[in-house]
């Protein structure tokens, strides 16, 4: 059986074949693209992907993974979903072999991965963002993990058409898909929120166990302040990208077990299993993003002459798993009461 798109069949790549590169071509394929997966490896890959309620994506697609650029020459738009680190290298290579006019949308961590895209690509880049988290399971399935939607830049002019084709493809696929002409803000208002990643790696928790553990909600309670009052003092906006204000989510957070306990992992509509993408990276022994989480409130703070206590520990305690686990050791993940009393002990240094 020929392999080959029906004529009109829109091509899109995605170029990362992790979490969230998985459930978006799921997406995607099931908004009736040709999709061209780009990976680490040359494999094939029976692509499931789940939705937080446990409801297929689609039905289970057979996909050859490519890790050859080159396969990326016919695309008509293209997705970017690899890890921040990886961003430098991938906007060279994509230089090289996409067509000049295909426009590419990053849905990646952090504030500088589409500026380092259009380093490379010009204007045809437009930043995203995906507010939920996604799992791989063992058997490779990937799983929405918390609740969210999908946020992509507005583009002006011709590289708009990409744009709405990527949006469109992960609409019929079933996505919720919202066209930002403020991305920076949603950019911001996601950092917010993705300071519990950094809590979750320094103690090795689950999100849900993290929410109901609360010293590791003070910790992520402090954090999302920190962070508040770091873009205030750098004049930067942020959107609110959940259904609570990140202030609001903040004062929850802080509350004691009595008061909210287990009902605070519903606030997100968590998964039990879900494992923040930063765990995850230090479960499989790899680098993590944690200096574009965590570490990018502290790079701002920095900035504005200000220190960031609580998102350094973090930062630092990440950044010693981070170490161990690429060494081969495991990471001496720290109780969510010594993260706490470690942050609390940086506060009082600063103040």
């Amino acid at each position: 059986m020929s392999t080959e798109p029906l004529p009109g069949t829109l091509r899109i790549g995605v170029v990362g074949a992790g979490a969230i590169g998985g459930y978006v071509a799921a997406e995607l394929t099931a908004g009736g693209a040709q999709v061209t997966l780009l990976g680490r490896s040359e494999r094939t890959e029976l692509l499931r992907a789940l939705r937080l309620d446990g409801h297929p994506v689609a039905g289970a697609h057979e996909h050859r993974v490519s890790a050859d650029y080159a396969a990326l020459a016919s695309v008509d738009a293209c997705v970017v979903a690899v890890k921040s680190t990886d961003t430098e290298a991938v906007a060279t290579a994509l230089a090289q072999h996409l067509k000049p006019d295909v426009s590419v949308v990053s849905l990646q961590n952090g504030l500088h991965a589409a500026r380092t895209l259009r380093r490379h690509l010009g204007e045809r880049v437009a930043g995203g963002v995906v507010v939920y988290n996604v799992m791989t399971l063992p058997d490779g399935t990937r799983r929405q993990a918390t609740r969210g939607k999908v946020f992509i830049e507005r583009l002006a002019g011709a590289r708009a058409a990409g744009v709405d084709a990527i949006a469109g493809a992960l609409a019929r696929g079933g996505e919720d898909v919202e066209i930002s002409d403020h991305i920076e803000d949603v950019q911001r208002g996601k950092l917010l929120l993705n300071l519990n990643n950094g809590v979750c790696a320094a103690t090795g928790l689950g999100i849900a166990a993290s929410l109901e553990n609360e010293d590791a909600r003070a910790c992520y309670a402090a954090c999302i302040l920190e962070g508040i009052a770091t873009l205030r003092a750098c004049r930067l906006s942020y959107a609110r990208v959940a259904a609570l204000p990140a202030g609001a989510i903040a004062r929850a957070m802080a509350l004691p077990n009595w008061l909210l306990g287990p009902m605070a992992k519903k606030l997100g509509g968590v998964g039990e299993a879900a494992r923040s993408s930063t765990l995850q990276d230090l479960d499989r022994g790899r680098r993590t993003e944690i200096r574009e989480l965590n570490g990018a409130i502290v790079e701002l703070a920095e900035r504005a002459g200000r220190t960031a206590p609580a998102n350094d520990v973090i930062t630092r305690a990440v950044l010693e798993h981070e170490h161990d686990v690429t060494h081969g050791r495991p990471a001496a993940f720290v109780t969510p009461s010594a993260l706490r009393a470690r942050i609390e002990a940086a506060r009082r240094g600063a103040s």
